[in-house]
């Protein structure tokens, strides 16, 4: 199954997301929203999901579901790409304003 990376969109100024990407599994479906989150440790991807309300409180799901192989490959191709891109944007230039 051949995976292709359509868009990343990096997230300023966010510790903890850092991005969203937008995949296309060849021939067979567009996945928008897959966050790529910042770990205590390391780089991670979360499947697009939906928030619901259950017994008054807020719960969030998962649109789709992976077979786990699949998801794991998914994964390290949105790394690598995110990964690829901070390396070609370099530091983050900031401004002071005093």
């Amino acid at each position: 199954m051949e995976i292709k990376i359509l868009e990343i969109e990096k997230v300023p100024d966010n510790e903890k997301l850092k991005g969203i990407a937008t995949i296309e599994i060849k021939d067979i479906v567009k996945i928008s929203g897959i966050k790529i989150l910042q770990g205590s440790h390391d780089l991670y991807c979360c499947c697009p999901n939906q928030s619901h309300t259950q017994n008054g409180l807020r719960k969030w799901s998962n649109i789709l579901t992976f077979e786990r192989d699949l998801w794991k490959e998914i994964q390290e191709k949105i790394i690598k790409e995110y990964e690829e891109k901070e390396r070609e944007d370099g530091p983050k230039k900031t401004r002071r304003i005093d």
